[in-house]
């Protein structure tokens, strides 16, 4: 190792053993040098910003309550990293087991509802208000609007079919539409 590398680990050694002391302002100094590699060391292990922060906060109270334990014949960043590694790790850990349980607890929780009768019964019910609603056009536009878009016929079949002319069969099949929209879907109030 270079001289400069080796004066670096010394500082870094020194400051750990303050906060190992007690000294506050050493683990300020000891916070600003490190949290850098902790916060990419964490990301790296975690997508969630607001998880990264708080594993990084864990680290760094953890180094806090535990710098008593640390070896001076070890490298500073060697230990942080093994504690941000574990926090992290435990992070994901308890991500996954929360996220299992509550799987497990939505598929216990879960009530299998079948929709299908109600959808059935709505739909004989729109049927019915269609056909009323239907019985209630005009006898020109209703069959116009029955043989265009219940039967399906062209403008030129429906034409043929009433005996009139194209646009006359088209007008009144629409005529006979806006009228059931007006009838079915009630314009807001």
């Amino acid at each position: 190792m270079n001289d400069e590398l080796l004066a670096k680990r010394s500082q870094e050694r020194d400051l750990m053993l303050a906060v190992a002391a007690g000294d506050r302002r050493a683990f300020t100094a000891l916070h600003e040098r490190f949290r850098p590699l902790v916060e990419r060391y964490v990301r790296h292990q975690l997508n969630d910003p607001g998880q990264v922060e708080e594993v990084v906060q864990d680290v760094f109270l953890e180094i806090w309550l535990i710098s008593e334990r640390y070896d001076p014949r070890h490298s500073v960043i060697a230990w942080v990293r093994t504690i941000a590694q574990r926090r992290a790790i435990d992070r994901v850990r308890k991500s996954r087991a929360d996220r299992d349980r509550d799987l497990r607890i939505g598929a216990r929780d879960h009530e299998a509802i079948d929709h299908s009768a109600t959808e059935r019964a709505e739909s004989v019910l729109d049927r019915a208000a269609l056909r009323r609603s239907i019985a209630g056009l005009p006898a020109r536009q209703r069959e116009a609007v029955v043989l265009r878009h219940l039967v399906g016929l062209s403008g030129p079949e429906l034409a043929t079919e009433l005996g009139v002319p194209v646009g006359t069969a088209k007008t009144r099949a629409r005529d006979g539409v806006i009228a059931l929209r007006r009838v079915m879907v009630p314009e807001p109030a």
